[in-house]
């Protein structure tokens, strides 16, 4: 795979995923809440936890894709 579409790949991922993120938050981030953390804390780990899954993903992806070459 060239390196541009599998950096267009990651942007996509990231992209949907955060756009379903964005539409969830509201009822995520009060169930947060209810657990004594603040709302700010709440969206920054909603935050980390979507990016660390594009991570996350986007690197077993490329891994397999290049080692099967």
């Amino acid at each position: 795979m060239g390196r541009k579409i599998v950096l267009f790949g990651f942007w996509l991922l990231g992209y949907a995923l955060g756009f379903g993120a964005w539409l969830v938050r509201a009822p995520i981030i009060n169930w947060i809440t209810n657990l004594g953390v603040s709302s700010d804390v709440a969206g920054a780990l909603i935050t980390g936890l979507a990016g660390s899954v594009v991570m996350l993903v986007g690197v077993i992806l490329w891994s397999y894709l290049s080692n099967s070459n």
